[in-house]
């Protein structure tokens, strides 16, 4: 069976000062930890398909007795190619630091992953090789009106399973990684509070509102566009006890049930080492033994990142490098009868009610969450 847990860098609080000594950067360690403002953790990912590559740098604080973790901006971000030294920098998008859309890693290349921080510490990661891909044969949807328990729901919610088939390579040991990533196409692009849509933003003091303001303004999208999700899920899978057999209807990813409307899902299969399948799995342990996704976690994991000038700091996350297979499908669901999980936007001024100068339409504006470029496979 795959193990399944909640991302890491989803948990709010992300760690704690290390109190033992650890044997190599390169292995998961679990030793005891005590709460400790300004730990890094830095989640990094590299493959060979293009806008799938991300990079993550989170920061632990404390406010008000609560322990938390905050994104830190600014910082400089680059994938070096160790053997030829080509330079890949990243922007920052979202509260994620990515490369070019285009950009893809190749299999068999060596990269390793530089950070440096506004406050001039600079982190690197030990070289990772993309190795080759297995590739999925088949990717079947199943849907379910209580597909699992969700804390913030306090309930079985309604979703779609997401289940894979394919053949393992044999006289190889493999890990698999599974992530995902939706789209679903938006009506409205921007929704204005106390305030309406005027040169790019809500404007809350808006120099010419009639007739009267209302609480709130819709505003459809200017083209075609949809919303991008991805997948918050730990769903790895070792090939110690099924090497070489044919893995059939395993299931892999859950989309739960956020809007009635129609979905494409893109599922990526990652080729991982078996250091990155440690780290992850001693994550997902970390998790779930630590009584709800959404508590302290009990200890920090050390993964193959470190800092230039300081040994003796720990630095917590991986950077994984790996190479995918990945199939979509669409899903209908304007025929699901179980109610929505967000609330639905609705449109809440006719034209006529528009404040002037009248303004009714939103631009798409392009980053990680939202995009105006028809997704492939997508059925209109």
């Amino acid at each position: 069976m795959p193990f399944i847990g909640r991302e890491f860098s989803h948990i709010t609080a992300i760690a704690v000062l290390l109190s033992i000594c650890f044997t190599s950067c390169s292995d998961p360690v679990e030793p005891q930890f005590e709460y400790k403002e300004g730990l890094v953790y830095v989640d990094a990912l590299i493959t060979d398909i293009a806008e799938t590559s991300y990079v993550k740098v989170t920061e632990s604080f404390s406010e008000f007795g609560v322990n938390k973790s905050v994104f830190v901006s600014d910082a400089q971000v680059s994938f070096i190619n160790t053997k030829s030294g080509i330079v890949v920098d990243l922007v920052e998008d979202e509260n994620t630091y990515i490369p070019s859309p285009d950009f893809a890693a190749k299999i068999g290349e060596q990269w390793e992953l530089r950070v440096l921080l506004p406050n001039g510490k600079e982190y690197r990661s030990e070289p990772e090789i993309l190795s080759g891909p297995v590739e999925i044969v088949e990717l079947k949807i199943k849907y379910d009106p209580e597909l699992s328990f969700e804390n913030s729901y306090n309930r079985f919610v309604p979703g779609h399973s997401i289940m894979i088939s394919f053949d393992d390579p044999k006289k190889e040991e493999n890990y698999y990684y599974w992530r995902f990533r939706s789209f679903e196409k938006l009506i409205y692009c921007k929704e204005c509070f106390e305030g309406i849509f005027r040169n790019g933003e809500c404007e809350t003091n808006p120099t010419i509102v009639i007739p009267p303001r209302k609480p709130r303004y819709t505003y459809s999208c200017q083209v075609d566009c949809w919303r991008v999700r991805y997948s918050d899920e730990i769903i790895i899978f070792s090939d110690e006890f099924t090497n070489g057999t044919t893995i059939s209807n395993l299931q892999v990813g859950e989309v739960l049930l956020f809007t009635n409307d129609n979905i494409l899902v893109e599922l990526q299969q990652f080729s991982i080492s078996p250091n990155a399948f440690r780290y992850l799995q001693t994550l997902k342990d970390i998790v779930d033994n630590n009584s709800g996704f959404n508590s302290p976690l009990p200890a920090p994991l050390i993964g193959n990142i470190y800092n230039t000038n300081d040994n003796e700091e720990f630095v917590l996350g991986m950077f994984i490098a790996a190479s995918a297979s990945k199939k979509s499908a669409f899903i209908e669901r304007i025929f699901i009868e179980e109610p929505q999980l967000e609330a639905r936007i609705i449109n809440s001024v006719e034209e006529d009610e528009t404040p002037s100068p009248i303004v009714i339409y939103a631009p798409c504006q392009e980053s990680r969450l939202r995009t105006s470029i028809m997704p492939n496979d997508w059925v209109n």
